[in-house]
């Protein structure tokens, strides 16, 4: 039986992250170790991992964030912005030997439990290599956002309306 479990991002686990960032990503969109591990120390209660019989099989990154514009890659940012009025996926990444488990819509589901929790009404991203047509599946919609060419061709804002549960 396979067991597996969501939880938050700690320190012991940035070298399976960079592996599976690795893994996932092509050089241009890899980010250092030090820019990830800031995002998660500047909101450490919103990035978590998921792991498949104890092995870290996938992470996501969020924090707060303000505005249409997002974040630029791979910078390390210096504070949170004190007025966020969204919930930012930063980065999602399942390794590709542990894909069809379903790993990536847990990790979603959580994060949008958690942003909801937190009184956030609407949760931003930006689509790389072609995700839009996944993050679409997640009811996020295209914004017309320019965005630096650092995130690549084909990069897409994404943005999400959250409503409270029934």
């Amino acid at each position: 039986m396979i067991s597996r479990q969501i939880r938050l991002m700690h320190s012991d686990d940035f070298s399976a992250i960079l592996t599976l960032q690795a893994d996932c990503y092509p050089q241009a969109l890899i980010e250092t170790a030090n820019t990830l591990q800031q995002k998660q120390q500047l909101s450490p209660y919103s990035s978590w991992v998921i792991t498949l019989n104890e092995q870290v099989s996938g992470y996501l990154f969020c924090h707060p964030w303000f505005g249409e514009k997002p974040p630029a890659l791979n910078a390390q940012l210096s504070h949170l912005p004190e007025m966020a009025d969204r919930f930012y996926i930063h980065d999602l990444a399942i390794s590709p030997n542990a894909r069809g488990n379903n790993l990536a819509e847990q990790l979603i589901q959580h994060a949008m439990a958690w942003a909801m929790h937190a009184n956030f009404s609407q949760v931003m991203l930006v689509a790389v290599m072609g995700a839009d047509r996944f993050w679409q599946k997640h009811h996020f919609q295209p914004l017309s956002t320019p965005l630096p060419a650092a995130y690549g061709e084909n990069a897409v804002c994404m943005l999400r309306q959250l409503q409270a549960p029934l």
